[in-house]
């Protein structure tokens, strides 16, 4: 990556902040829930947070590879811990959780008369898939009423192996994520088998 912050930079943060949203997002509704207990006091202290302020003036400009990798390394490291620890003795809350993260795509939500690649565009803008170099997804096939692409590797496991956590529940957070910000725009989201992903249009 370029020594010196560019587009691709602000691109990739813009993925982290989403990321980081929808974490706050969790946190809150599971509060609200009364699924909170002593363990998630320690998330900031354990998992680290994102600094205020705007990228140029918060990052370091002599390792800018690096402190964006840090910073993907707190969001997902905050996401497993959180779902982690708010599930553990009781999977059957990650229904409730997903409710909340469908409400939140929702708000981020495409709208009608979006093209198939536009969507995954719209996607690729704002899910996080590790730094740009990792070249996560990779198009395995094209046309105008679908798109399938594969996932090369899974760059989210190891956060969740880490603490004994189930990544699972971070592909069910993913689709009901997706299939909220797809809603009332006639695209289907599809997970074909455990790497492979479809968006197509409404029969």
């Amino acid at each position: 990556m370029s020594a010196f912050l560019g587009p691709i930079h602000t691109w990739l943060y813009k993925k982290i902040k989403f990321q980081d949203e929808l974490i706050k997002r969790i946190r809150n509704f599971v509060s609200q829930k009364g699924y909170d207990n002593e363990l998630l006091s320690q998330l900031d202290h354990r998992c680290g947070t994102l600094e205020e302020g705007e990228l140029a003036d918060i990052i370091d400009e002599n390792n800018i590879h690096g402190w964006l990798q840090e910073k993907i390394t707190v969001v997902e490291n905050r996401l497993a811990f959180l779902i982690t620890i708010v599930t553990e003795g009781h999977p059957e809350r990650i229904k409730d959780i997903n409710c909340a993260v469908y409400k939140f795509g929702r708000e981020h939500s495409v709208g009608k008369g979006i093209s198939i690649k536009e969507a995954y565009g719209y996607l690729d803008n704002l899910l996080l898939n590790g730094m740009p170099c990792d070249r996560v997804n990779e198009v395995t096939n094209e046309d105008e009423n679908s798109i399938i692409w594969n996932q090369t590797v899974d760059i989210h496991k190891s956060y969740w192996d880490m603490i004994h956590g189930n990544v699972d529940y971070y592909y069910a957070i993913r689709e009901s994520l997706i299939v909220g910000i797809m809603e009332n725009s006639e695209i289907v989201y599809d997970q074909i088998d455990e790497q492979t992903f479809e968006l197509r249009k409404e029969a």
